[in-house]
């Protein structure tokens, strides 16, 4: 009789341990990551919406400052521009689910000043032809929807106003004119 426990307890142990090793190696797969993706860009005007912890699930580092802007297909690609400080600053396009798609650092540009256009690659070199503007850097994507969030670090900085000015001035605007 107690054979016949030991192996139902132990039977009923493996399962329950092979059922929450699965749970947990596929919840990740299985889930989105929507930290950034709920940040409410309407009403920007040009602008990049500023993300803190007010308006994000993700747990930010304190000493950056981050900005997304939404790129759509049906509007085109999305041109960003701007000067940035000399410290350092990153670029992500991410899918709506939270994919990383394609980043860019200050090292990847020439210079500390943004003049990116991000979408398709056939919109993105029809946008190009249409403006006249073939030295510009590319960000070619494979998703027709998304955002990019860009991040400035400013926790050195002698001024934090001043990286605050300058992040603020960045545009985010469709490429070809309406």
């Amino acid at each position: 009789m107690i054979d016949t426990g030991l192996r139902w307890f132990a039977a009923i142990f493996c399962i329950a341990g092979l059922t929450h090793i699965g749970a947990v190696l596929l919840a990740p797969g299985q889930s989105r990551d929507l930290a950034f993706t709920g940040v409410d860009t309407s009403g920007t005007d040009g602008r990049l919406a500023r993300v803190d912890n007010s308006n994000t699930a993700a747990d930010l580092d304190p000493a950056f400052l981050n900005a997304v802007c939404r790129f759509d297909s049906d509007s085109g690609p999305m041109r960003l521009t701007g000067a940035m400080p000399a410290s350092y600053w990153s670029i992500a396009a991410m899918a709506d689910d939270g994919r990383i798609l394609s980043t860019l650092s200050r090292e990847d540009l020439r210079g500390s000043d943004i003049d990116l256009l991000v979408g398709r690659t056939a919109a993105l070199d029809a946008a190009r032809q249409a403006a006249g503007i073939d030295s510009i850097e590319t960000m070619s994507l494979p998703v027709d929807t998304g955002f990019v969030l860009v991040r400035l670090f400013a926790g050195d900085l002698d001024d934090r106003s001043r990286a605050e000015e300058a992040f603020d001035r960045l545009q985010c605007r469709p490429a070809l004119p309406d």
